[in-house]
Protein backbone atom coordinates (compact mmCIF):
# COMPACT_ATOMS: atom_id res chain seq x y z
CA UNK A 1 0.00 0.00 0.00
CA UNK A 2 2.83 2.12 0.05
CA UNK A 3 2.10 3.49 -3.70
CA UNK A 4 -1.22 4.29 -2.65
CA UNK A 5 0.04 6.36 0.43
CA UNK A 6 2.65 8.05 -1.79
CA UNK A 7 -0.33 9.10 -4.51
CA UNK A 8 -2.64 10.20 -1.86
CA UNK A 9 -2.17 13.03 -1.53
CA UNK A 10 -2.17 13.66 -5.87
CA UNK A 11 -5.68 11.52 -5.41
CA UNK A 12 -7.49 13.57 -3.01
CA UNK A 13 -5.88 16.93 -4.62
CA UNK A 14 -7.95 15.62 -8.05
CA UNK A 15 -10.97 14.11 -5.89
CA UNK A 16 -11.22 17.40 -4.33
CA UNK A 17 -10.32 20.12 -7.34
CA UNK A 18 -12.16 17.85 -9.96
CA UNK A 19 -14.59 15.57 -8.56
CA UNK A 20 -16.37 17.40 -5.77
CA UNK A 21 -16.00 21.21 -7.49
CA UNK A 22 -17.79 19.47 -10.68
CA UNK A 23 -20.35 18.17 -7.99
CA UNK A 24 -20.92 21.77 -6.13
CA UNK A 25 -21.30 23.34 -9.40
CA UNK A 26 -23.66 21.16 -10.41
CA UNK A 27 -25.58 21.35 -7.44
CA UNK A 28 -25.68 25.27 -6.97
CA UNK A 29 -26.24 26.21 -10.53
CA UNK A 30 -28.59 23.31 -10.49
CA UNK A 31 -31.18 23.91 -7.68
CA UNK A 32 -32.37 26.86 -9.05
CA UNK A 33 -32.91 26.03 -12.28
CA UNK A 34 -34.58 22.97 -11.11
CA UNK A 35 -36.88 25.24 -8.89
CA UNK A 36 -38.24 27.26 -11.96
CA UNK A 37 -38.77 23.62 -13.56
CA UNK A 38 -40.78 22.46 -10.76
CA UNK A 39 -43.17 25.46 -10.91
CA UNK A 40 -43.00 24.79 -14.67
CA UNK A 41 -44.40 21.21 -14.80
CA UNK A 42 -47.02 22.82 -12.35
CA UNK A 43 -48.01 25.13 -14.40
CA UNK A 44 -51.47 25.22 -16.65
CA UNK A 45 -49.80 27.04 -19.25
CA UNK A 46 -49.26 24.06 -21.85
CA UNK A 47 -46.65 25.61 -23.27
CA UNK A 48 -44.41 25.87 -20.43
CA UNK A 49 -45.64 22.66 -19.01
CA UNK A 50 -45.02 20.63 -21.79
CA UNK A 51 -41.75 22.25 -22.87
CA UNK A 52 -40.37 21.14 -19.86
CA UNK A 53 -42.02 18.11 -19.26
CA UNK A 54 -40.03 16.80 -22.29
CA UNK A 55 -36.71 18.45 -20.91
CA UNK A 56 -37.22 16.45 -18.19
CA UNK A 57 -38.48 12.95 -19.39
CA UNK A 58 -35.66 13.49 -22.50
CA UNK A 59 -33.03 13.82 -19.86
CA UNK A 60 -34.17 11.35 -17.53
CA UNK A 61 -34.40 8.59 -20.18
CA UNK A 62 -30.88 9.52 -21.67
CA UNK A 63 -27.40 8.00 -19.87
CA UNK A 64 -25.37 10.81 -18.86
CA UNK A 65 -22.38 9.07 -20.81
CA UNK A 66 -24.25 10.01 -24.27
CA UNK A 67 -25.15 13.56 -22.67
CA UNK A 68 -21.41 13.82 -21.87
CA UNK A 69 -21.04 13.26 -25.71
CA UNK A 70 -23.45 15.81 -26.64
CA UNK A 71 -21.70 18.48 -24.63
CA UNK A 72 -18.26 18.15 -25.44
CA UNK A 73 -18.03 16.76 -28.76
CA UNK A 74 -21.62 18.12 -30.87
CA UNK A 75 -22.14 21.31 -28.84
CA UNK A 76 -19.26 23.10 -30.49
CA UNK A 77 -20.03 21.54 -33.74
CA UNK A 78 -23.73 23.39 -33.51
CA UNK A 79 -22.68 26.96 -31.55
CA UNK A 80 -19.32 26.97 -33.53
CA UNK A 81 -17.00 27.31 -29.94
CA UNK A 82 -14.95 24.82 -28.27
CA UNK A 83 -15.31 23.98 -24.82
CA UNK A 84 -13.17 22.45 -22.42
CA UNK A 85 -13.57 18.80 -21.15
CA UNK A 86 -13.90 20.00 -17.58
CA UNK A 87 -16.53 22.45 -18.79
CA UNK A 88 -18.71 19.50 -20.77
CA UNK A 89 -18.30 17.30 -17.95
CA UNK A 90 -20.16 20.16 -15.83
CA UNK A 91 -22.69 21.52 -18.55
CA UNK A 92 -23.49 17.62 -18.84
CA UNK A 93 -23.66 17.06 -15.30
CA UNK A 94 -25.88 20.11 -14.68
CA UNK A 95 -28.03 19.41 -17.30
CA UNK A 96 -28.56 15.75 -16.14
CA UNK A 97 -28.79 16.42 -12.25
CA UNK A 98 -31.52 19.58 -13.53
CA UNK A 99 -33.68 16.41 -14.38
CA UNK A 100 -33.84 14.58 -10.93
CA UNK A 101 -33.58 17.85 -9.01
CA UNK A 102 -36.99 19.13 -10.86
CA UNK A 103 -38.89 15.75 -9.93
CA UNK A 104 -37.76 16.50 -6.53
CA UNK A 105 -38.79 19.68 -5.92
CA UNK A 106 -42.25 19.16 -8.02
CA UNK A 107 -43.00 16.91 -5.24
CA UNK A 108 -41.81 18.45 -2.29
CA UNK A 109 -44.12 21.34 -3.47
CA UNK A 110 -46.46 19.57 -3.97
CA UNK A 111 -46.48 18.04 -0.26
CA UNK A 112 -47.04 21.90 0.92
CA UNK A 113 -50.64 21.31 1.53
CA UNK A 114 -52.39 23.71 -1.03
CA UNK A 115 -54.24 25.89 1.59
CA UNK A 116 -51.08 27.55 2.17
CA UNK A 117 -50.97 28.86 -1.33
CA UNK A 118 -54.51 29.92 -1.14
CA UNK A 119 -53.63 31.55 2.34
CA UNK A 120 -50.89 33.04 1.02
CA UNK A 121 -52.63 34.89 -1.81
CA UNK A 122 -55.55 35.43 0.46
CA UNK A 123 -52.76 37.97 1.87
CA UNK A 124 -52.57 39.82 -1.11
CA UNK A 125 -49.20 38.13 -1.89
CA UNK A 126 -48.81 37.25 -6.21
CA UNK A 127 -48.22 33.82 -7.49
CA UNK A 128 -44.42 34.02 -7.26
CA UNK A 129 -44.28 35.30 -4.03
CA UNK A 130 -46.25 32.64 -2.58
CA UNK A 131 -43.84 30.18 -4.39
CA UNK A 132 -40.40 31.89 -2.78
CA UNK A 133 -41.57 33.46 0.52
CA UNK A 134 -44.06 30.42 2.04
CA UNK A 135 -44.17 27.05 -0.39
CA UNK A 136 -40.70 26.72 -1.14
CA UNK A 137 -39.09 27.25 2.33
CA UNK A 138 -41.57 24.71 3.65
CA UNK A 139 -40.81 21.88 0.45
CA UNK A 140 -36.97 22.45 0.89
CA UNK A 141 -37.33 21.43 4.76
CA UNK A 142 -39.03 18.25 3.22
CA UNK A 143 -37.17 17.14 0.43
CA UNK A 144 -33.44 17.81 2.08
CA UNK A 145 -32.99 14.18 2.80
CA UNK A 146 -33.76 13.44 -1.27
CA UNK A 147 -31.66 16.49 -2.64
CA UNK A 148 -28.89 14.91 -0.50
CA UNK A 149 -29.35 11.54 -1.89
CA UNK A 150 -29.18 12.56 -5.26
CA UNK A 151 -26.20 15.00 -4.64
CA UNK A 152 -24.46 11.93 -3.71
CA UNK A 153 -25.32 10.31 -7.12
CA UNK A 154 -24.20 12.95 -8.70
CA UNK A 155 -20.54 12.98 -7.22
CA UNK A 156 -20.80 8.86 -7.86
CA UNK A 157 -21.75 10.30 -11.64
CA UNK A 158 -18.55 13.22 -11.70
CA UNK A 159 -16.10 10.21 -12.25
CA UNK A 160 -17.85 9.64 -15.82
CA UNK A 161 -16.15 12.98 -16.43
CA UNK A 162 -12.47 11.32 -16.90
CA UNK A 163 -13.81 9.40 -20.06
CA UNK A 164 -13.15 12.68 -22.36
CA UNK A 165 -9.79 12.85 -20.03
CA UNK A 166 -10.87 15.25 -17.29
CA UNK A 167 -7.87 15.42 -14.59
CA UNK A 168 -10.03 13.62 -12.18
CA UNK A 169 -9.38 11.34 -9.35
CA UNK A 170 -10.50 8.52 -11.40
CA UNK A 171 -8.09 9.66 -14.30
CA UNK A 172 -5.15 10.23 -11.93
CA UNK A 173 -5.49 6.84 -10.91
CA UNK A 174 -5.55 5.56 -14.24
CA UNK A 175 -2.41 7.69 -15.33
CA UNK A 176 -0.17 6.28 -12.23
CA UNK A 177 -1.26 2.72 -13.16
CA UNK A 178 0.17 3.06 -16.59
CA UNK A 179 3.06 4.06 -14.75
CA UNK A 180 3.12 1.34 -12.31
CA UNK A 181 1.19 -1.67 -13.44
CA UNK A 182 -0.30 -2.01 -9.74
CA UNK A 183 -4.10 -1.42 -10.55
CA UNK A 184 -5.59 -3.47 -7.68
CA UNK A 185 -3.54 -1.64 -5.20
CA UNK A 186 -4.74 1.58 -6.80
CA UNK A 187 -8.51 0.90 -7.79
CA UNK A 188 -8.93 -0.80 -4.28
CA UNK A 189 -7.96 2.36 -3.04
CA UNK A 190 -10.38 4.27 -5.27
CA UNK A 191 -13.14 2.09 -3.76
CA UNK A 192 -12.11 2.96 -0.36
CA UNK A 193 -12.57 6.56 -0.71
CA UNK A 194 -15.25 6.76 -2.65
CA UNK A 195 -16.80 4.36 -0.19
CA UNK A 196 -16.30 6.15 2.61
CA UNK A 197 -17.41 9.77 1.67
CA UNK A 198 -20.69 8.02 0.48
CA UNK A 199 -21.16 6.30 3.21
CA UNK A 200 -20.86 9.02 5.78
CA UNK A 201 -22.76 11.48 3.33
CA UNK A 202 -25.27 8.30 3.53
CA UNK A 203 -25.46 8.27 7.23
CA UNK A 204 -26.24 12.19 7.16
CA UNK A 205 -29.21 11.53 5.12
CA UNK A 206 -30.16 8.80 7.20
CA UNK A 207 -30.09 11.34 10.51
CA UNK A 208 -31.66 14.15 8.45
CA UNK A 209 -34.61 11.70 7.44
CA UNK A 210 -34.76 10.40 11.35
CA UNK A 211 -35.05 14.00 12.43
CA UNK A 212 -37.72 14.92 9.91
CA UNK A 213 -39.80 11.71 10.83
CA UNK A 214 -39.89 12.82 14.62
CA UNK A 215 -40.46 16.37 13.99
CA UNK A 216 -43.38 15.20 11.79
CA UNK A 217 -44.23 12.66 14.64
CA UNK A 218 -43.71 15.67 17.53
CA UNK A 219 -46.27 17.75 15.05
CA UNK A 220 -49.08 15.11 14.37
CA UNK A 221 -49.14 14.48 18.78
CA UNK A 222 -49.52 18.21 19.17
CA UNK A 223 -52.46 18.47 16.79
Amino acid sequence: MSLVFDNLGGLITALLWVNVRMTLTAVIVGFPIACLFAVGRLSRNPLIYYAVTVYVNVLRSSPLLMILFWAYYTGPMVTGHSTSAYMAAVIALTAFEVAYFTEIVRAGLQAVASRQRRAGLATGLSVTQVYVFIILPQAVRKMVPSLLTQSIIAFQDSTIASIISVPDIVQVTTIINAREQRPIELYFALAIIFFIICYCLSRLVDYLEARQSRRILGVSKTT
